[in-house]
């Protein structure tokens, strides 16, 4: 599943009552610290409290990604010093959502777990750790939760030094040393590169990989990580921007890797359990709205896994930071319908488009869901917007943020949606910046039904003679109308690949195939889409395959040579000599010298010439003149006959003397 939550485990043995709240509202994956300093207690490894934890989540239908980090004092690099003290409850201006470049301060204290640890660098294997505590830590607990913890992340949010107080260099290690352990232990487990706070330091994950990159073992085990982990909070445009910003700098560096937004969330300050109203905090019912927003953009951005921040507020102070989708179990947050409006409609698209219209209404699409199209709209300004869209139904259904629903019914092939205005502001900002949308609706035509499978028509013949392959297939038909035709082509052994997407092909269904080569096989398929966006899966029997032969057999019978003097009777020629050239001017066929020619080889299909060229030419008249007779060859199953009885040259009576003037 695409959506999940972190923290969904509290509180604790007994009474966690917030696992079947998140399963009801569609999350399936949650979030959680694997303290190692929670874990090793006095030299031993005491797992019991995660054991229970570990149970009960998976009981509740919920996997896990599990955070590994904070070392234990005793373990920690020597001379790294902690000026210990809690996470600070309100992040300093500009820490959550800046602008691209804007500077975030990072607060002096830092969590007791923040030191590198000690023996990073040591050699180990699983039966000699040899002083790498870390190892030894990551591989013992991802092999006492293999097949039952989905996911590891290593560290989290390392640019702040809230966080990690090691270098870039260190991370590399750190995180190096994980991935070889916990493959070692479990090797389906995805390895997560640590959450990037990014705001902090928005180039530090490049540092890290291009350290990674320099490593002679990284290509050969996927640059140590599996997933780039990301946390964008509070402003729903950096969720596309700043993904599509970090996927391409990532490239850079390493190949392309799936990105996770492993936190997103916003502090909210009002409600009747506000928390405090920071710089990017918003109301209740505006943090709904950046819910769906943001997983909106998520989907738009190629992002693979969703991850709200948090269940609950881990605080009961008024003078801390509130993100929870439940203050505690006794009050629901309007986030929390949304979250459910969310996953029950904006899931398992074919594809996902969007837009940003010059009125300032965004548009993110879902195609080919099971409830259909889904259009979740919304103006990024502080006035009502008016989007209008072409129907493909003659009727949606229009869902707001609460889960309400009313039909709409198409004007002139028209829906209208009339979007609110953004309220959303970042506090004190002058001048007044919004930094989420008005409330959003999803605009729902309900065709969740493909289009019936494609009938090939052809190719049907075993043996294609043309260096042109005919793809023809039957028209579908569909209750919203058919969008278009993928085509895919199988080459020899080769595996399927696309040849032509819907958008190429159209309503077309015939496609000339020319990419060809004399011998291979070629196989076809072709599946529709309608304008819903649902597509037909991709038949397995149902194929057209045909192999190209540009042979052709060709006999050659030229059964004299003669001469035309212009009047009289025809002269025998017998020392001609006879070429049969390609396009290239190369021999075809061995040449030979004499009156007559018959031949009979197997050709490449092509343009072709005879040249017969009489004895001693070029000589002065009187003689003969050569004859360059073009012949094109096709591709065809049976044999050509090229039958000449009389090759006939003419007479070559005059030569032509250009004067030359001769300088002294």
């Amino acid at each position: 599943g695409f959506a999940g939550t972190c923290y969904a485990h509290y509180y604790g043995p007994d009474n966690r009552p917030f696992l079947p709240r998140v399963w009801n509202a569609g999350s399936r994956h949650d979030r959680i610290d694997f303290r190692w300093d929670a874990i090793l207690r006095d030299g031993v490894y005491n797992y019991s409290g995660y054991d229970d934890l570990v149970e009960d989540d998976l009981a509740a239908g919920i996997d896990l990604v599990g955070i590994l980090w904070a070392t234990p004092a005793a373990l920690r690099k020597p001379g790294c010093i902690v000026t210990a003290g809690a996470e600070p409850a309100e992040r300093p201006a500009g820490w959550y959502a800046p602008q691209v470049g804007a500077l975030a301060l990072s607060p002096t204290l830092s969590d007791q777990g923040a030191c590198p640890p000690a023996g990073l660098y040591n050699s180990w294997s699983p039966t000699n750790f040899n002083g790498n505590h870390w190892a030894e830590f990551v591989y013992k607990t991802a092999l006492r939760y293999r097949g039952q913890v989905r996911a590891w992340e290593i560290w989290n949010e390392v640019e702040w030094s809230f966080f990690w107080l090691g270098t870039e260099a260190e991370y590399a290690q750190l995180l190096k040393v994980a991935y070889q352990a916990i493959k070692l232990a479990d090797p389906t487990a995805p390895v997560l590169f640590a959450g990037l706070h990014f705001w902090a330091d928005p180039t530090y994950f490049e540092r890290v990989l291009d350290i990674i990159n320099d490593d002679p073992a990284a290509a050969a085990n996927n640059y140590f990580f599996d997933v780039m982990s990301i946390h964008l909070y509070s402003r729903p445009s950096t969720v596309y921007d700043i993904t599509l910003h970090i996927r391409q700098r990532m490239r850079q560096y390493v190949s392309d890797h799936p990105i996770w937004l492993t936190e997103t969330g916003v502090p909210v300050y009002d409600g009747p359990f506000p928390g405090v109203h920071s710089e990017y905090a918003a109301r209740e019912v505006e943090a709904a709205s950046y819910l769906i927003q943001s997983y909106a953009n998520a989907r738009a951005a190629g992002i693979e896994r969703y991850h709200w921040f948090r269940v609950h507020d881990d605080s009961e102070s008024m003078g801390a930071e509130h993100f929870g989708l439940w203050h505690t179990e006794t009050y629901t947050r309007p986030a929390y319908t949304a979250y459910q409006v969310a996953t029950s409609y904006l899931l398992s698209p074919t594809m996902v488009t969007h837009w940003t219209y010059s009125n300032g209404v965004r548009r993110v699409t879902f195609w080919g869901t099971p409830r259909g199209k889904v259009s979740v709209l919304w103006s990024n300004l502080p006035q009502q917007a008016t989007y209008t869209e072409s129907a493909i139904l003659s009727s949606a259904t229009l869902v707001d943020q609460r889960g309400g629903t009313q039909t709409l019914t198409p004007v002139d092939g028209l829906y209208t949606v009339t979007l609110p205005p953004a309220t959303a502001t970042r506090k004190d900002s002058n001048p007044v910046e919004y930094i989420i949308g008005g409330e959003p609706y999803l605009l729902v035509e309900a065709d969740s039904t493909p289009p019936p499978p494609v009938t090939m028509v052809s190719p049907v013949a075993a043996t294609t003679y043309s260096d042109t392959i005919m793809v023809s297939w039957t028209p579908s038909s569909d209750a919203s109308g058919i969008w278009g035709y993928d085509v895919i082509v199988k080459v020899g052994a080769a595996p399927w690949t696309q040849w032509r997407s819907f958008g190429q092909s159209g309503l077309a269904t015939t496609v000339p195939y020319t990419d060809v080569v004399h011998g291979q096989t070629y196989c076809f398929r072709v599946r529709a889409w309608d304008r819903a966006g649902n597509r037909v899966e991709w038949p397995q029997t149902t194929r057209a395959c045909t192999t190209i032969d540009l042979d052709r057999e060709v006999r050659l019978d030229v059964n004299a040579v003669m001469g035309n003097p212009g009047s009289g009777p025809l002269t025998p020629l017998t020392n001609v000599s006879l070429r049969f050239v390609d396009g290239n001017l190369a021999d075809a066929v061995p040449p030979t010298v004499g009156g007559s020619w018959h031949w009979n080889v197997t050709l490449m299909a092509g343009d072709y010439a005879l040249w017969a060229t009489p004895a001693g030419w070029w000589s002065p008249p009187p003689g003969w003149l050569p004859l360059r007779l073009p012949i094109t060859v096709p591709p065809g199953p049976t044999t050509l006959t090229l039958s000449y009885p009389q090759l006939v040259l003419p007479a070559h009576r005059h030569s032509y003397w250009l004067p030359i003037a001769m300088r002294p």
